[in-house]
């Protein structure tokens, strides 16, 4: 503890005015947390692990796993508590990357591996891992060999998750009875991609976080088994705290696990002493509890937003519940959820991605479901320990509650978001105004509320911009390729749209789609399966309508190194029913008033397995202009293609490879584009564009998505 810290402790015993020795009290918290926080930092900062990651070179490394592994779509992260480097003894986290996830070791398992080390950075998904108090990321050289299992306990708990797993899938399948177990257990590794990515913008994930509704029906149950055992009210608390510490292990002490747990045990304890407990002091008493032992909760989203959700649920909900005419128990419902949201939306709003417009109907919307699936669930998993099949058939009567949730994320996923820029607006203006007017008039306010909601709600469903001539669009999506062809068809028609991959962003393109009005494309179009083009291609099949996906003349399979992303993309589409098509050269298709013209790859496989070079290529023609796309086309594809260098010439060119060097001489002048447009990440580690393309490119004009942001550009006689 710093001086600083004993010296505020002392002060509170001298303070003689209640007011002040509650400040003092606070001012002594805080520096008490702010000397753990700093002293973790230091303990980061420190150690063999942390010399090997600035040295460099191999160590053997023996550790016990303490996280569940992670998957990811090249394997599974977990993090690991060193105890030893080549001999030296500590105790330090650290985050290890698994080449397969269904044979990463158990949770409590110790390893033995040799490794590398790097330190891990302050941002993105690096500060993360920081915040679970991981000091380095080690790469293993050898594989993890486990040198002891886990102890009984958490070998218990992995049987009765794999058997609530087990049983949950016994009747149901995929995505339902993934939500199912990971409304018991928390285990949500299961759930497709375009599920959690539905779920996440609808703002339903919580439902799959076990929570503070889990600990309470974990309590009820406690507390009826006790009283049918006939224990005494003692015993029965006794129960209880047993039941619910081991529960926090059974869904591995998750954030908000965490929260509802010390609170459940604060209300044992008060109980215990014969006081009642104001549930409000009770959430405050937790989280200083939690943040004096861990200061690093602070930083994790999961933690802050269980606090603030509970905050408005417990100071929000019942002066919302009040107000509202029905039965009070519908009331309560409707004040819990409402008080959630108002709770977490001021973190929202800030964070990226925004408030999502669609979280409050569809929480009133699932929320009921979910508690009727997880009470259903838990009975599941208890009979699931004695027989699956039995636990399977229980479980199976959750099936239609389910589907309310998946159907209410998918329903409510593209409903907009409420972003800092959106407060400063006509709409915002106009709800201020009504805040203002409440006392005078309750007629303006509710008018003007409900003027702000129709817009906010119907803005994803406004009409695309119109398209008067042949357009292309290059998205903005980070270092990657995003690009939307757009032409004019026939009067009265719908514009024909193509969409020429998504960007590494799993969600960045379709938002984007969705902020534009855009739900329909007649054609999307994977020129190549590496991630920085893929990732984001199964979220847009799952949730805007599309006509064909075109691939390549192969599998992904035969191709080095497939992205997961884009054996999903066939996969999902294959789901919703989508052609799939295999392109190569030589093929054509009409694209509204357009042609398109397929220039590469060959279909006979004569460039060989790189995926650059077998990216598609297309010339996509109309009256008034063309436009080139490339892919991340290099030099044996472009060589292929100088062979028709009369089929190359074209008004916009695509850049291939997001402006790398890696073109052949006199292929960019063989097509002659007055724009140029490159899809390219902002300060990336590649280079891109490299400074001999732009020098290629000098006499167009060159738009650039790092510089310019998402670039459009319109094919005319005076565009």
């Amino acid at each position: 503890m710093t001086v600083p810290a004993v010296a505020a402790v002392l002060m509170t015993a001298v303070v003689p005015r209640p007011s002040a020795r509650l400040l003092v009290t606070a001012v002594a918290l805080l520096a008490i947390g702010s000397g753990i926080a700093g002293g973790r930092l230091l303990l980061l900062s420190r150690g063999p692990l942390v010399a090997l990651a600035a040295e460099g070179g191999r160590a053997r490394i023996v550790a016990t796993v303490v996280t569940e592994p992670r998957p990811t779509q090249h394997g599974a992260w977990l993090l690991v508590r060193v105890q030893r480097v080549d001999g030296l003894t500590l105790r330090q986290r650290a985050a290890v990357r698994h080449d397969v996830a269904e044979t990463a070791p158990a949770l409590g398992s110790v390893v033995e591996f040799t490794a590398t080390a790097r330190p891990l950075q302050t941002d993105g998904f690096d500060a993360h891992l920081r915040s679970l108090h991981a000091a380095t990321f080690l790469h293993p050289a050898t594989p993890l060999d486990v040198i002891r299992p886990p102890p009984a306990l958490l070998r218990s708990t992995n049987v009765v998750r794999a058997r609530t797993s087990a049983a949950a899938s016994r009747f149901l399948d995929g995505d339902t009875a993934s939500l199912l177990t990971g409304l018991v257990v928390g285990d949500t590794t299961g759930l497709s991609e375009p599920a959690q990515d539905a779920m996440l913008a609808a703002g339903l994930t919580h439902l799959v976080a076990v929570s503070g509704s889990n600990v309470a029906l974990v309590l009820a149950g406690a507390t009826i088994a006790g009283a049918a055992a006939r224990l005494g009210a003692r015993g029965r608390r006794r129960v209880a705290v047993l039941a619910v510490l081991w529960f926090v292990v059974l869904v591995r002490g998750e954030p908000s696990v965490l929260r509802a747990a010390v609170m459940a045990l604060l209300v044992l304890g008060a109980a215990a002493t014969g006081r009642g407990a104001d549930t409000r002091h009770t959430l405050g008493i937790a989280v200083i509890v939690l943040l004096m032992i861990d200061p690093f909760l602070a930083a994790q989203l999961g933690f802050v937003l269980s606090v603030l959700a509970t905050g408005g649920v417990l100071v929000a909900g019942p002066s919302i519940a009040r107000r509202l005419p029905g039965p009070r128990s519908v009331g309560v419902l409707v004040g819990a959820t409402v008080g959630a949201q108002v709770g977490v939306a001021p973190l929202l709003v800030l964070r990226e991605g925004g408030l999502p417009l669609g979280a409050l109907p569809a929480n009133l919307v699932a929320v009921p479901a979910a508690a009727v699936a997880s009470s259903i669930g838990i009975v599941a998993a208890l009979l699931a320990q004695v027989s699956a099949a039995a636990g399977g058939a229980v479980g199976a009567m959750a099936a239609p509650a389910l589907a309310v949730i998946l159907w209410s994320g998918r329903v409510f996923a593209d409903t907009g978001a409420l972003r800092p820029e959106h407060l400063f607006t006509p709409a915002a203006a106009l709800f201020a105004v009504a805040l203002l007017l409440r006392r005078r008039s309750r007629t303006v306010p509710a008018v003007a509320v409900a003027v702000v909601a129709l817009v906010a709600v119907a803005a994803p469903w406004r009409a695309p911009p119109s398209v008067e001539a042949l357009t292309l669009t290059a998205l903005d999506v980070g270092q990657g390729d995003a690009l939307l062809v757009e032409v004019p068809s026939p009067a009265g028609q719908t514009p024909a749209r193509m969409l020429v991959d998504a960007g590494p962003d799993e969600t960045g393109a379709v938002k984007v789609l969705r902020a534009r009005g855009i739900r329909h494309l007649d054609v999307v179009v994977a020129s190549h399966p590496h991630a920085d083009h893929t990732d984001g291609l199964p979220a847009v099949l799952t949730r805007v309508t599309v006509g064909a996906l075109l691939v390549g003349p192969r599998p992904p399979a035969d191709l080095d190194e497939p992205a997961a992303s884009a054996v999903a993309t066939e996969v999902v589409a294959a789901q919703r029913g989508v052609p799939v098509i295999r392109a190569a050269a030589g093929q054509r298709f009409e694209l509204g008033t357009a042609t398109v013209e397929i220039l590469g790859p060959p279909g006979d496989g004569s460039l060989g397995l790189e995926p650059n070079d077998n990216s598609l290529v297309f010339r996509v023609t109309a009256q008034d202009g063309s436009l080139l796309l490339t892919g991340d086309v290099e030099e044996a594809g472009q060589r292929r293609l100088l062979a028709r260098p009369d089929l190359l010439r074209a008004d916009v060119l695509k850049v291939p490879h997001h402006g790398g060097n890696t073109n052949t001489p006199g292929f960019i002048d063989a097509v002659g584009a007055h724009t140029a447009v490159i899809g390219v990440g902002t300060g990336n580690d590649y280079g891109h564009p490299h400074p001999a393309v732009l020098d290629d490119l000098v006499g167009a004009r060159v738009l650039r998505t790092d510089i310019d942001g998402s670039v459009r550009v319109a094919v005319g006689p005076r565009r």
